[in-house]
């Protein structure tokens, strides 16, 4: 597989990478601030879009299965929401890299006016080389834990292809729990086999997709597809891949990955 050229890159992690055991993984934070931290000294800009406000939640009242009730959700979340963001402060200023929190809903991209100023300040967080960490705002968006809205961030993958649409990056890259989109469920089909590479997004791979989710995780392969298929029309290259992947691995190539390549 090639090594992909991006200089402004959106990397998010989702709910099922950053928890283990439905609590969240504070080494494997560790582990990818670390990575992250390397690619911006190396001059990547780079925008974070980061799950796990409500499994720190979760942590914080010690829960160990996922509630059901939007308002608990909502509760765990503003409540969770401040631990994660200072579990990655802390592990970026080690190395050096000051953070700033952007919280957002969609309603911030459906106004021309809010959609501009969100990236006029991300625009200037990345000329200060400041690492924006972005979540939904869970205390006033509900629309991730209820209904079928199409609308909802699905564990983060719409809110990160609007993020990428929203800013012109080059390349979005999302890290999950499975090394990318297979021609099945890999988690019930051994038979299942890794799809390395999609030019054009046509109906037979996007039925690959699974709408299959973890206890913690929204989003699945089906929107992470989604996203990718939107993000193509716009010549913004999307790859999926395992967390516990390198970066730079991911990146050159060295490790499983199904990238989304957009034609240039």
């Amino acid at each position: 597989m090639s090594k992909i050229k991006a200089k402004r890159i959106v990397i998010k992690i989702g709910t099922a990478a950053i928890t283990k055991n439905e609590k969240l993984d504070l080494n494997f934070i560790d582990r990818k601030v670390k990575e992250i931290s390397g690619l911006a000294k190396g001059g990547k800009e780079v925008i974070l879009v980061t799950s796990g406000a409500v499994g720190a939640g979760m942590m914080i009242e010690g829960l160990n299965k996922r509630p059901k009730d939007t308002l608990k959700l909502q509760l765990l979340s503003g409540k969770g929401q401040p631990a994660l963001f200072k579990t990655y402060s802390d592990n970026f200023r080690k190395y050096g890299i000051k953070t700033a929190q952007i919280l957002l809903t969609h309603h911030n991209f459906d106004n021309k006016i809010e959609e501009r100023t969100v990236k006029n300040i991300m625009n200037a967080y990345l000329k200060e080389k400041t690492i924006a960490i972005i979540n939904e705002n869970d205390m006033v968006s509900k629309e991730e834990f209820v209904g079928n809205n199409l609308k909802r961030f699905t564990d983060n993958d719409e809110l990160a292809g609007l993020v990428a649409e929203n800013l012109e990056a080059d390349l979005l890259l999302i890290l999950t729990d499975v090394h990318g989109l297979y021609s099945c469920n890999p988690k019930k089909d051994k038979k299942a086999s890794l799809i390395r590479e999609v030019g054009k997004l046509t109906k037979e791979i996007e039925m690959m997709a699974t709408k299959d989710m973890c206890n913690m995780s929204l989003g699945g392969m089906y929107s992470k597809v989604h996203v990718a298929k939107r993000l193509l029309g716009k010549g913004i290259t999307t790859i999926v891949a395992h967390g516990n992947s390198k970066l730079d691995k991911i990146l050159d190539g060295r490790a499983k990955r199904t990238v989304f390549l957009a034609k240039v």
